[in-house]
């Protein structure tokens, strides 16, 4: 079994709880500016940005509390994964950047590819029981 022991357990909420605040805090602040952010994704060349950046960003809060509680975690993690991956590469272009500019894009392209790695993970996690979980759709 993947997660026998009370640690492993514990562990594995603590990461699902801590992802989850950095997903939905990401997506909050998007929401709660939302002016500012569609501004700013117009700016980068996001498609459609006026509907894309809330309903991305409600897709990510949705995926992060299905994450967090364990309700088809599945979804929740494919909705990250299918936000994040394509909008990384449009918001986070860092190589077309130079000095402070790059690296400021580059920190935030990496933070993305990072939690795209961290709902994969949860994917592929999916099909188990989870520990401290409601369990609905594993």
């Amino acid at each position: 079994m993947a997660f026998s022991s009370a640690v492993s357990g514990t562990a594995f909420l603590l990461g699902r709880a801590l992802f989850a605040l950095v997903i939905g805090y990401l997506a909050l602040g998007n929401l709660l500016d939302l002016e500012s952010s569609v501004g700013y994704a117009k700016s980068k060349g996001a498609p459609l940005a006026s509907i894309t950046v809330p309903v991305g960003s409600f897709g990510l809060v949705a995926g992060a509390l299905a994450v967090l509680a364990g309700i088809y975690p599945a979804l929740g993690a494919i909705a990250v994964v299918g936000f994040l991956a394509p909008i990384t590469v449009i918001m986070h272009d860092f190589w077309t950047m130079e000095g402070q500019d790059r690296q400021n894009e580059q920190i935030h392209f990496l933070k993305n590819v990072g939690l795209v790695g961290s709902a994969l993970v949860f994917l592929a996690l999916s099909t188990l029981s989870w520990p401290f979980a409601v369990g609905v759709g594993l």
